[in-house]
């Protein structure tokens, strides 16, 4: 067994954390976007369960990574994190997930992705 540096370990690490991240693909993203803006569009209090309730098929890491990448957005905020609630996931045993509200400019900035998606797609047709 190789013993790695700390600067080794990270740049391990981030290497492992691009290729998930490479997973979402656009098509995922957009549609968790989609989802998002259902569910708490209008303020209401959500979690991961509430996305894996509608998108069962999305998987669970997929949705993992999906909202790291929005609740770790500084500008704008997307996402306050409010709470927990135990996983619906049964092989998570009641693990807690995070409880979040979508802010005002986090709904602007999905939409916005929303409108970039839909005027790409209409310039490759």
């Amino acid at each position: 067994m190789t013993t790695l540096t700390p600067e080794q370990a990270r740049a391990e690490a981030n290497k492992q954390l691009a290729a998930l991240y490479a997973a979402v693909t656009d098509w995922t993203e957009a549609l968790f976007d989609q989802a998002l803006l259902a569910i708490a569009g209008d303020g209401r209090p959500f979690s991961a369960n509430d996305l894996w309730q509608v998108l069962p098929d999305t998987g669970r890491a997929a949705c993992g990574l999906y909202f790291a990448s929005i609740a770790h957005l500084r500008t704008p905020q997307v996402l306050i994190r409010i709470g927990y609630e135990p996983s619906v996931n049964p092989r998570a045993h009641g693990k807690p997930v995070n409880v979040y509200c979508l802010t005002a400019p986090g709904r602007d900035y999905l939409k916005q992705r929303q409108a970039a998606r839909a005027k790409q797609r209409k310039q490759a047709a």
